[in-house]
């Protein structure tokens, strides 16, 4: 069976404010669009573009390998990025990335404001190159939150009920 990897998209504008109705196209690195799925076992296809929802977000499943993905819609500029990697594949030179994605492990309990990234609840042992932390939406780095090596610093300890998440990827 195929493996499909979860690629998430957030559109916000310059206030940090959640754009919805905004087409997010992906397109096959030989060109033309790309063939993505509404579940990880890639038996149900999606639309492509995808439009995002009342919170400015959208994802799909797509098997491992390199896309260029498209933002467009009335309330924004088109932005085009080449060469998104999705799930594993070769960064060149002898590199791999693998993305991340997993509840980071520490107590919550509104005191604790230090946790360590996971893949799947397994601590990751190398820093991320990029990477997106969400503590109940997603957090800019330096404001909500820091992030040294695998271990985020939040600026506001979570509390029981607060929504955890973080994702991204490592090169090797």
């Amino acid at each position: 069976m195929a493996t499909y990897y979860r690629r998430d998209d957030d559109v916000q504008n310059g206030l940090g404010e959640a754009v919805p109705n905004i087409a997010v196209t992906y397109y096959a690195a030989g060109g033309g669009l790309a063939t993505i799925y509404a579940d990880a076992a890639g038996s149900v296809m999606a639309a492509n573009p995808q439009y995002t929802d009342g919170l400015g977000q959208t994802h799909a499943y797509m098997a491992s390998g390199f896309y260029t993905i498209t933002y467009s819609g009335p309330q924004i500029q088109t932005l085009t990025y080449t060469d998104q990697a999705i799930g594993i594949g070769s960064g060149g030179s002898g590199t791999t990335i693998v993305p991340f994605a997993g509840i980071p492990s520490g107590t919550i309990n509104g005191a604790n404001k230090v946790f360590t990234l996971t893949n799947g609840g397994t601590p990751l042992t190398s820093a991320p190159t990029q990477s997106e932390v969400w503590l109940n939406f997603p957090l800019v780095e330096g404001v909500g939150y820091t992030l040294t090596g695998v271990t985020i610093v939040y600026t506001n300890a979570p509390v029981s009920g607060d929504t955890l998440w973080a994702q991204g990827v490592t090169i090797s």
